[in-house]
């Protein structure tokens, strides 16, 4: 298991899909930033507060870290790496774990790039946070970490559920880019610019699920739960993930 999984997590750091989105992460936050600053202070002509800039992240994470997960790991299908581990005598749930591992160890490394480009162009463009503290500041990271850990698993098990096939890169992103539409509509309905809340029944409280627990919703708005929905939300993402995926993987054929 251990061998296994060093062997996936040396793989990580070779993978053209890691480095695909470390390149989007870098080169989203410094054009993103400049054309900020632009807006705000050529036009608008005040100062940038540093919050614009320190969770642009936010915007892209989830389609981010699916893609390069998806991306590394179809590449041990395509190449026969997982088959090979099986014939060799790695048990399917090892083979599976050790993916899922590498998935959010992806998740973690990415937002862990994304903070530090966030930081080396704050004091480029801004000048200082008007409406976090810094304890603030790190819960915030600390709710996107966990949210992309929990996405990254969940990506691998979807690429293992499907065998690598190309459609997982269809579901897995589609995924990304319908909860993000869906999490802009509920947070409007939640929490309206103008007047009160006006859902209520079953509909209000599938809204609040959703914003509560489900980790792409984390992405969508600063953390407003306490942190043990945070934890639970990711944690059960994660556990639900390994366990479908692990009942599925075990009775499919690897070609």
């Amino acid at each position: 298991m251990f061998r296994n999984l060093y062997a996936d997590t040396r793989k990580i750091f070779f993978s053209r899909g890691f480095s695909g989105g470390i390149s989007a992460i870098l080169v989203y936050q410094l054009l993103g930033s400049l054309l900020l600053w632009l807006l705000t202070v050529l036009l608008v002509e005040g100062q940038m507060a540093s919050e614009d800039i320190a969770f642009s992240f936010t915007t892209i994470a989830a389609f981010v870290v699916t893609a390069s997960t998806l991306f590394v790991n179809q590449g041990d299908f395509e190449d026969g790496c997982i088959r090979n581990k099986l014939i060799s005598g790695v048990k399917r749930s090892d083979a599976f774990l050790s993916a899922v591992i590498s998935g959010m160890l992806q998740g973690v490394l990415l937002s862990f790039v994304a903070f530090v480009a966030s930081m080396i162009t704050l004091p480029i463009f801004s000048k200082g946070f008007m409406n976090y503290t810094i304890p603030e500041v790190a819960d915030y990271w600390l709710i996107i970490t966990m949210s992309c850990m929990a996405i990254g698993a969940f990506s691998t098990a979807v690429i293992m559920i499907f065998g690598g096939s190309k459609i997982s890169y269809v579901v897995g992103l589609a995924i990304a880019f319908v909860m993000r539409v869906l999490d802009t509509y509920i947070l409007d309905k939640l929490y309206p610019e103008k007047g009160h809340c006006t859902l209520t029944g079953a509909k209000l409280v599938l809204f609040k699920f959703i914003d509560r627990f489900i980790p792409y919703s984390y992405l969508s708005m600063e953390p407003h739960w306490d942190t043990i929905s945070y934890i639970v939300g990711c944690g059960g993402l994660i556990l639900i993930s390994t366990l479908v995926g692990l009942f599925v993987f075990s009775k499919k054929e690897i070609h």
